[in-house]
């Protein structure tokens, strides 16, 4: 199976290097990258250094954030702040706010963290104030690239992420929120809302989160779905062109391949099944970054090689995550983030990406800062 989905993604590659190719915006010096930093726009709103438990945050707070990974000596160049997870976390046109679809009864079982994250929402955009673009501001301002990251598929499927459209549509829904990315309706709804964040947001370019969560289709061939996928990734790589000609500079196109929930390391052959061509991204010019991670777990054997030898004209990073397992002990020290940094880059990876770094914060009255201090080496050659 894996063999015969790999020639259909090496035909769908040759296919697909004749379609029209995007104008392209103004080009820039290439960035430096050494630590791509994923920050997930949920738990921050909640919790700060040394909380203890979700809290009142103020957009000072917000700039702490990004101050406490972009210090001087830290090795993240980039910020990602992630603005949606079926819903949007922000006021919007086109999609469905957070918390908009849930019923009185079902908001009042919602979790202390649930509840002030909302409280803290209201307040940010009655006072005319987006966390969002706080934080976005302040990663510039710091020097580093900032990206908006957007999570393709959510399905976490809680009560709060429910969207009017997976109400309104019943015949393309994926379980838990998740929505049928071969429905034309629901590549439009996505484009859509991608435009919406692109155009609302002063940002450096976005990131195409597939890791969160890699199911897009209800049905079809592995040929089928490519085709499909690559008219999404095609038509949002023209639109940050069209945006970027308008802003001066060429907006980035990042993506994160999805992984196969943790049952084999992601492969081209398993990231193909499941429609997402990134060879044939890359290969087109739609893709200026991209990383490997794996779902939920670290297991210290991420494939990055493989990776390499398909893609040689952008660079590839490889995810770290920051808990071996759902135990609070196993959640990574420094010496384990260097160690799996450390092979990584053995392996050929252009730099690290972290994906929930903060979240020792969330254990309320037991929680502990993560180790900051790891980021001044991350992402050496010379550990």
């Amino acid at each position: 199976m894996h063999h015969f989905a790999v020639a259909i993604c090496v035909v769908s590659l040759v296919a697909v290097t004749f379609l029209p190719q995007p104008n392209c915006a103004a080009t820039t010096v290439p960035r430096e990258r050494r630590v791509l930093y994923n920050l997930d726009g949920d738990s921050c709103m909640t919790r700060r250094a040394d909380s203890k438990g979700p809290v009142s945050i103020r957009a000072e707070d917000l700039r702490q954030l990004v101050r406490e990974v972009a210090y001087e000596g830290s090795r993240v160049d980039t910020v990602l702040v992630c603005v949606n997870a079926q819903v949007m976390y922000y006021p919007t046109k086109v999609g469905t706010l957070r918390g908009a679809t849930s019923t009185p009864e079902e908001r009042a079982k919602w979790s202390v963290a649930e509840q002030q994250r909302f409280e803290n929402m209201q307040r940010f955009f009655a006072a005319g104030i987006d966390p969002y673009a706080v934080i976005l501001g302040e990663a510039r301002k710091q020097g580093r690239e900032a990206l908006i990251s957007f999570r393709v598929n959510d399905a976490h499927g809680n009560d709060f992420l429910r969207t009017q459209f997976w109400i309104d549509h019943a015949d393309c829904r994926l379980a838990s929120g998740a929505l049928d990315i071969g429905r034309d309706e629901v590549r439009d709804y996505v484009y859509a809302l991608v435009e919406e964040a692109a155009r609302r947001y002063d940002c450096d370019g976005l990131e195409l989160d597939f890791n969160r969560f890699p199911n897009f289709f209800s049905a079809g061939t592995t040929d089928e779905r490519v085709a499909k996928m690559n008219t999404l990734v095609q038509r949002i790589r023209r639109l940050l062109d069209e945006i970027g000609n308008q802003r001066g500079r060429r907006l980035v196109l990042a993506a994160r391949v999805p992984s196969n929930f943790g049952r084999t390391p992601p492969s081209y052959s398993s990231s193909c099944e499941l429609g997402c061509d990134v060879v044939a991204w890359a290969k087109n010019g739609w893709l200026d970054v991209l990383t490997v991670s794996e779902f939920l777990w670290e297991r210290y054997d991420l494939p990055i090689k493989p990776w390499k030898e398909l893609i040689g004209n952008i660079p590839i990073y490889g995810g770290i995550e920051c808990t071996e397992g759902p135990k609070k002990g196993q959640y990574l020290t420094a010496d384990k983030y260097q160690r799996a940094a450390e092979r990584l880059r053995r392996d050929g990876a252009d730099g690290i990406y972290l994906f929930n770094f903060f979240t020792t914060r969330e254990y309320d009255a037991d929680a502990w800062e993560p180790p900051f201090q790891v980021l001044k080496v991350l992402g050496s050659t010379n550990q």
